[in-house]
């Protein structure tokens, strides 16, 4: 059997300079390091980018919720601050019909009482001189 020896670096042994001897399968071995280094970085890489676009999507998050809490309690605040404005409306507009009932009896009261005198007068006049009543087209209630 013929056996045959494949060498790609041959070694000088009358130079002695100090260096590095490469063969077939230190040069496999230098690139697999390099290839599986690359790609470890890469994927590092990937890893940190993926971890910092999370990070950054969690801080906006935390944003956007204490945004919310702020706009939340502006809106607890609004809506205490127009109950109030309600209840003092309706506060305020019973007052008014109470007054604008008053009114209305004191001026019913008033009209009756003039209503009175004028017919007190208008029988004096007409029991102790000539005084004739004139007929109006407007008709008042009978004496209450």
């Amino acid at each position: 059997m013929n056996t045959t020896n494949s060498t790609i670096a041959v070694t000088n042994s009358s130079n002695s300079y100090p260096g590095i001897t490469l063969t077939l399968e230190s040069t496999g071995i230098f690139l697999g390091i390099l290839v599986s280094t690359s790609v470890l970085a890469g994927v590092a890489v990937t890893v940190i980018s993926k971890i910092n676009r999370i990070s950054n999507s969690i801080t906006q998050i935390e944003k956007a919720l204490e945004e919310q809490v702020r706009n939340a309690e502006k809106i607890r605040e609004i809506d205490r601050t127009l109950a109030l404005h309600i209840q003092d409306y309706v506060n305020r507009k019973d007052v008014i019909q109470m007054l604008l009932g008053q009114l209305n009896e004191k001026i019913d009261h008033k009209f009756k009482r003039v209503l009175f005198y004028t017919r007190d007068i208008q029988r004096f006049l007409q029991r102790d001189t000539d005084f004739k009543i004139r007929e109006y087209e407007e008709t008042t209630q009978a004496d209450e």
